[in-house]
């Protein structure tokens, strides 16, 4: 084993690794990308929702343009919901996924030492190479580690504070100083939320100590345009909140290592009623930052008037998302063809119902897919807001539809776990039970059945809140239609070309106008054949796809990363 004890002075550990531009492509800069969390294999729960599976896809486009870049994450041994079929342990998943334990020069496995409130905690790493691009997951769960410590790599947000502050000292710090153990410079730091700002303190306090006649102050602006972070909803609880005294006991022992304070932090992390915020801790350090669509960015400067947020549009890696049917041009096919790939599609999915509730839908029904981490802003409530009206519309006998809901709530938020209860409670009621299938197990593979095989993509966050919403595009790319309000990536389209808008705003108001929107004006589409096939569905099916193929890849995300974050100025 090789351990190296985390400084912020220079680094003492031999550089092994070097990070070098292809000779084939141009010079590009470095990035290391911190993120919280990675949805990186269906079978690594090492996530909480549509953060980690965006930031696993932009590793993915990452790896497939060659590119020089280190994602870094953590390990967590526990799945975030605390539903996990699979039983095997950790290590061996991460194993069967490519993941090996990052070693140094002589071949031993690389350790860190980070201090954590004056104790000495160890992290190894995991790591997954795509030939320039990595992915380092560190881990916790040493026998050189007290139970306390070990407990960092448990669960993924963890519920205690003192907990919480740990993993993301681990996270930034001991992220910071994995990457320098390995050789590596990063010229760009991205910072993925709040919960990865500390690896932009970690940079800056090298600098200060490197620098030992800078100030503290000096050396956040020495350092600030190597710092670029993506912020990614507007919800004023996110990210994590910390006393002061907390935030000192975990992390003034590092301070002080490299010359600086707590009072050092607080002008840069304090919000108004004096706590510690990590997202505001973020927004201070970096120089560049983007939000997650054009109207996140708006509703950002309404509510804060100084926001320096400019707007880079998620999107995503198609081919973790197409369907197997599609080749690499499903826009070429005939609409006989296109519409027989996509009811095999809308099959497997029901296979995979029955496989997980015992529920036999229709595979010939119009099937409306709603499927997203339950919250409160996303309203997954509307849909049973009139259980008897709803009943009705399913099955209507010339018309029917069937529902299929699938998400998870956080184990932390009560008002969204009574939201699910209810949904969940709704389908199980015997006039509705037949036609309404509710998923347990809420991961990427059953997402991938989900996106695949939807008719319509129903999606009801109340406006500005939703910030982005891949979840949609991934069922557009595979040509389902959409029922929405006019929120994140929505908002930038032309949303009648490929489905129906929802009201903004109202609770039952809006509840009225779905039901009428898919008793009328969704099922007529669906149900109106010609030849047998739905003609003016399948256009709409066409103008989904090419929107999604032209407009929100993460392969033009990405390129907009570069273009304005990474190598700006």
């Amino acid at each position: 084993m090789r351990t190296w004890r985390y400084s912020a002075g220079p680094d003492s550990a031999n550089v092994w690794l070097r990070m070098q531009a292809s000779a084939s492509s141009p010079k590009r800069p470095v990035v290391a990308y911190f993120s919280a969390e990675y949805a990186i294999a269906d079978d690594l729960p090492i996530y909480a929702g549509g953060l980690g599976i965006l930031a696993a896809d932009i590793v993915m486009q990452a790896a497939a343009g060659n590119r020089e870049f280190w994602a870094v994450g953590l390990v967590y041994h526990e799945a975030f919901t605390g539903d996990d079929p699979d039983q095997r342990p950790m290590v061996e998943r991460l194993s069967a996924n490519g993941f090996e334990l990052a070693t140094g020069p002589d071949g031993q496995r690389m350790v860190i030492s980070l201090d954590v409130a004056g104790r000495e905690v160890k992290l190894q790493a995991w790591l997954k190479r795509w030939d320039q691009t990595r992915l380092l997951l560190l881990d916790a769960r040493l026998p050189d580690n007290t139970p306390e410590d070990q407990q960092i790599s448990d669960h993924l947000y963890a519920s205690a504070p003192d907990l919480a502050f740990a993993q993301e000292i681990c996270l930034g710090f001991g992220g910071v100083a994995m990457l320098r153990a390995l050789g590596g410079e990063p010229d760009v730091y991205h910072l993925n939320e709040g919960h990865a700002a500390l690896a932009g303190l970690a940079v800056v306090l090298h600098q200060r100590a490197t620098h030992q006649q800078a100030s503290f102050d000096e050396a956040v602006a020495a350092v600030r345009g190597r710092l670029v972070a993506t912020k990614h909803t507007l919800l004023s609880g996110a990210g994590l909140f910390l006393d002061w005294t907390t935030v000192g006991q975990l992390l003034a022992p590092t301070l002080a290592a490299a010359g600086a304070q707590l009072d050092d932090l607080m002008p840069l992390a304090g919000r108004e009623r004096g706590d510690y915020s990590d997202t505001k801790l973020l927004m201070q350090l970096c120089e560049r930052q983007s939000g997650v669509s054009k109207l996140h960015v708006e509703m950002e400067r309404r509510e804060h008037p100084d926001s320096r947020l400019v707007p880079i549009t998620n999107g995503i890696f198609r081919w973790r998302w197409t369907t197997a049917a599609w080749d690499q041009n499903p826009l070429s096919y005939d609409d006989a063809k296109l519409w027989a790939a996509h009811c095999e599609n809308r099959h497997q999915l029901l296979e995979h119902v029955r496989e997980q509730t015992g529920k036999q839908l229709d595979p010939e029904t119009l099937t409306v897919v709603w499927s997203r981490r339950m919250a409160a802003y996303k309203r997954p409530e509307l849909l049973v807001t009139d259980p008897e009206r709803l009943g009705r519309l399913l099955n209507n006998a010339e018309r029917p539809i069937q529902l299929v809901v699938a998400g998870q709530a956080n184990p932390a938020d009560a008002g969204a776990i009574a939201l699910m209860t209810r949904v969940i409670e709704a389908s199980r009621r015997p006039d509705l039970a037949p036609r309404f299938a509710y998923l347990p197990h809420y991961n990427p593979i059953t997402a991938k059945f989900l996106v695949r095989g939807a008719d319509l993509w129903l999606n009801t966050p109340i406006r500005g809140y939703e910030a982005c919403g891949t979840s949609g595009m991934k069922a557009s790319l595979n040509g389902a239609l959409q029922l929405s309000t006019s929120d994140g990536w929505i908002d930038e389209i032309d949303l009648a070309s490929i489905g129906w808008r929802l009201p903004d705003e109202g609770g039952e108001a809006v509840a009225h106008d779905l039901y009428n929107l898919l008793g009328q004006d969704v099922a007529h589409l669906f149900y109106d054949r010609a030849n047998g096939l739905p003609t003016a569905w399948v256009v709409k099916m066409r103008a989904n796809i090419r929107l999604v193929l032209e407009q929100f890849t993460a392969e033009r995300m990405l390129a907009e990363y570069y273009a304005k974050l990474y190598e700006h100025g």
